[in-house]
């Protein structure tokens, strides 16, 4: 009788060579990072919109971010059956693009607290280190980083963890920019693309569950004064937009 070939373990229901064939090239889960990262905040970009959102990645990337470039990549996104492009223009994810969204942007996220909590980086250069690791971090790996850093919900600049269930934003959190002086919130999220910036909100302790109060909004002049643990700081409605609070002792 013929010996019978052993079945390979499966890994989630497909076997390790099918696992692999499928992981997408670095260039395509960077763009599906930045479109999951849009979907999260409610946009479904015109290529216009997404070469702007490429462009803040670092540029150890090497993505190439001319507009015909892009085009070029989404319409082979598109033959994937990653990305849907409307009649309007604008790039919608798939549920196949959805989910490998969700999967890059878990991989990324945890590989920020990796190098934050366990490597104690800065927290304005974990964005940039993920990226470095985030494409070759195996499904292994991932499960016992989560396991080790004690499962995080969030990220250390306030993005939920994809499959852990939590809400891109809390149901009472605003944006920076339309709070009033003298109130006083938690931070909640904070911009992560641009390392300048997020050094700045480091040393002014604008960061993920600090307190911040208003003291002064001036919409019509473009700045908000707002007290924090390390004093009063300025900073402009442009980066107000990008900041999430909520509350305090709400």
């Amino acid at each position: 009788m013929p010996r019978r070939k052993k079945t390979p373990q499966t890994i989630g229901g497909a076997s390790p060579e099918q696992h692999t064939s499928e992981r997408l090239s670095p260039v395509t889960e960077n763009y599906l990072l930045c479109l999951y990262r849009l979907w999260e905040d409610s946009q479904a970009p015109t290529i216009t919109q997404l070469t702007d959102t490429l462009k803040q990645l670092p540029p150890t990337e090497e993505l190439g971010t001319s507009v015909p470039s892009v085009a070029g990549m989404v319409r082979r996104m598109q033959r994937q059956g990653l990305v849907d492009i409307g009649a309007d223009k604008h790039i919608r994810l798939t549920q196949k693009g959805l989910e490998g969204g969700e999967d890059i942007a878990r991989r990324h996220r945890l590989a920020e607290w990796l190098v934050v909590r366990l490597l104690g980086m800065d927290l304005h250069r974990a964005h940039v280190e993920a990226h470095r690791l985030e494409h070759g971090m195996s499904q292994d790996l991932e499960a016992k980083l989560r396991e080790r850093l004690g499962n995080p919900k969030r990220s250390p600049f306030g993005r939920p963890i994809p499959g852990t269930g939590e809400p891109p934003m809390p149901a009472n959190a605003v944006t920076l920019d339309s709070a009033k002086a003298g109130m006083t919130f938690v931070v909640d999220r904070v911009p992560e693309e641009d390392d300048k910036l997020l050094q700045f909100l480091v040393e002014s302790r604008i960061v993920p569950e600090q307190q911040v109060k208003i003291v002064d909004a001036t919409p019509y002049l473009g700045v908000l004064t707002i007290a924090t643990q390390k004093g009063q700081v300025s900073i402009g409605y442009n980066v107000a937009t990008q900041i999430v609070v909520r509350p305090a002792g709400a």
